[in-house]
């Protein structure tokens, strides 16, 4: 109970929040909408086109760039299937759910800026047995270390803005019901979807697992993740620089726009979760006015993470089966 009570106890200085986040993000949003979306559709063939569409859709985001979503949409004898929009950890793979398709319910995945290229490659010599031999393991992106003193060209707030267009993109497909749409964020998804819903105040219902880049000033010390190592090896230089860039991180830290988020909401925590601390998770959770869920994990051993990750996907197709259709389950 120790830990429980550690993290549920931590709190946001909203203090800090800084005094021009809404005139900053205004403009980024200005900025993006000066931006023509240029949607193209194509269909995938597969084994399940009977029971299913899987569509590939390409889109102009901020900077012009061309982002991609995967959109699969369950076949109905009758009506429009609502949607929901799943952005992944940064740096992971998302997956689509069975248990939501079997519902009725479509999916659209939307691939985190610049994964559409394969994770760097490091070579590493074994110093430690003074041998020759090296070995290749994948690397971090590096994107987070990178303009951390540059607040409109941050790669969190180019992340921000393509959740932004994501949803505007939902929004224009026939193929489903636009007016009943969730949104999944996973990890820095998660932060995606709360920008998305917070600014563009769409979505029926918010589902975030093991959010993360969450009360940055507590837990980016905190988090194992590859974010938190990249912002880590960025913000080398003087006690200014780095205080600078402590600052600049707060523009794009949802614990300074929770009050904006009116979505209905469920977290999914572990307490255990080294990477996305659930130390933020909380400080989020204490700060949103809307109606709100959590379902918490407190074991850390295989056995009790296998029960989870089940668990988990029975939560998730839950909760959008009351939110989006209406069938409260036991």
């Amino acid at each position: 109970m120790a830990l429980f009570d550690d993290c549920f106890n931590s709190e946001a200085n909203i203090a800090l929040r800084p005094k021009n986040l809404e005139k900053f993000w205004k403009e980024q949003i200005q900025n993006l909408k000066k931006i023509p979306i240029e949607m193209e559709t194509k269909k995938k063939v597969s084994r399940k086109i009977l029971t299913e569409q899987n569509l590939t859709i390409e889109f102009q985001s901020i900077d012009k760039y061309h982002m991609q979503a995967q959109l699969f949409v369950p076949r109905k004898l009758s009506g429009k299937s609502p949607l929901v929009l799943i952005f992944p950890d940064y740096a992971k793979e998302a997956v689509i759910y069975k248990g939501l398709m079997n519902a009725g319910i479509a999916q659209m995945i939307v691939r985190m800026r610049g994964h559409e290229a394969p994770r760097p490659i490091e070579e590493k010599k074994d110093l430690i047995n003074a041998t020759q031999k090296t070995e290749k393991h994948s690397s971090a992106y590096g994107y987070f270390a990178e303009r951390l003193l540059e607040i409109e060209n941050y790669y969190a707030g180019k992340i921000f803005l393509d959740a932004y267009r994501a949803l505007e993109v939902a929004r224009l497909r026939r193929e489903v019901d636009t007016s009943r749409i969730g949104i999944i964020g996973q990890g820095v998804g998660a932060a995606q979807a709360l920008f998305a819903s917070a600014f563009m105040e769409r979505g029926d219902a918010l589902y975030l697992e093991n959010p993360a880049f969450l009360n940055l000033d507590e837990t980016q010390n905190m988090s194992d993740a590859d974010y938190a190592r990249e912002i880590n090896t960025g913000a080398r230089g003087s006690k200014k620089v780095k205080q600078q860039i402590k600052e600049n991180l707060r523009y794009f830290d949802p614990v300074y726009f929770a009050e904006k988020i009116k979505t209905d909401c469920a977290f999914s925590i572990n307490l255990h979760n080294k990477e996305s601390s659930p130390h933020g998770a909380f400080a989020l959770f204490h700060l949103l006015q809307c109606e709100k869920d959590m379902f918490l994990f407190t074991e850390n051993d295989p056995l009790s993470l296998a029960r989870e990750k089940k668990e988990a996907v029975t939560n998730v197709v839950k909760y959008f089966r009351e939110k989006l259709l209406g069938q409260k389950m036991e």
